[in-house]
């Protein structure tokens, strides 16, 4: 392949897994942090004191229970002011576990829908009879595949990541070969 035509195939490449990126980008919306806790985040400890810490002595740790607990199941304390201007614990906030949930779900979401159209421009590089525009397809759909697993694969299991690197894995070395076979 000439150098024209390897910069043609890398341009078809990137243009299509942008493409495919940003349509999905369009129509279906990551969620947004703000939608979940606000702009502020979750109410947790203040800047401003009042009244000087002194004077408000172990009044935050009065539910140290409570608030190891809401640690524990990745809440987040929120704190009022008491009467006197001292911080009080008031509740535990879970916005911040809803957010990374939400973000969770639309990753895999993601993973299960570009993943597919990755595959499908694979094999439509493997069958267009073009070869720049195929190689351009076939490049396009690993850049796919590699993105969409990209996303997901913090929120694998361990041997989600072994089978789904594997299985890709296999693809694209079953499609090199039915790529030699053709020549």
């Amino acid at each position: 392949m000439k150098v024209k035509e390897l910069l043609m195939s890398l341009a078809i490449a990137i243009m299509a897994a942008l493409f495919i990126g940003l349509f999905f980008d369009a129509v279906y919306s990551a969620p947004e942090y703000e939608d979940f806790c606000g702009l502020d985040g979750p109410r947790a400890f203040k800047d401003r004191f009042e009244v000087p810490p002194e004077t408000c002595e172990n009044v935050y740790f009065v539910s140290e229970e409570e608030i190891a607990q809401c640690n524990s199941e990745e809440g987040d304390p929120t704190f009022d002011y008491d009467e006197n201007g001292c911080q009080v614990y008031s509740d535990c906030n879970y916005c911040s576990k809803e957010y990374s949930n939400a973000q969770e779900e639309y990753n895999r979401n993601l993973f299960f829908i570009i993943s597919p159209i990755g595959i499908i421009l694979i094999l439509i590089g493997l069958f267009y009879s073009f070869e720049v525009a195929a190689s351009g397809f076939m490049f396009g759909g690993i850049l796919l595949l590699i993105y969409s697993t990209g996303r997901y694969f913090s929120d694998m299991s361990k041997f989600m990541r072994v089978f789904v690197v594997f299985i890709e894995l296999v693809l694209l070395l079953w499609i090199a070969k039915k790529k030699m076979d053709k020549k």
